[in-house]
């Protein structure tokens, strides 16, 4: 078994979790810049803006590493790495997608 192959999943899974941590608003946790504290529940608005892209990461890290540990080594097997550009590929276009509504 190769190591490349479960890299590949984590990498893929992480992506994936990303994205939907992004959209869906999920992060882990919340950094609070005025207060210099993470958190996890939402703070009062005397705390200042919250900083999400921390907590977006770590759920996409957490998500991809255990996902990558989990899947079994027969799925690893016929994962064809020729394909693993189509995931990321969708992902962008569903982020521009996303996006597209601070431009109209």
């Amino acid at each position: 078994m190769k190591a490349d192959a479960r890299l590949m999943v984590f990498s893929l899974i992480a992506c994936i979790a990303y994205t939907l941590a992004y959209y869906f608003d999920w992060p882990l946790f919340q950094y609070y810049l005025d207060e210099n504290r993470f958190h996890f529940t939402v703070q009062p608005a005397s705390s200042g803006p919250p900083i999400l892209w921390y907590g977006w990461l770590a759920t996409a890290i957490l998500a991809g590493g255990a996902l990558a540990l989990v899947v079994p080594r027969r799925l690893l097997s016929r994962f064809l790495p020729d394909l693993a550009w189509l995931i990321p590929s969708a992902l962008i276009v569903a982020a521009l997608i996303y996006e597209v509504r601070w431009f109209l």
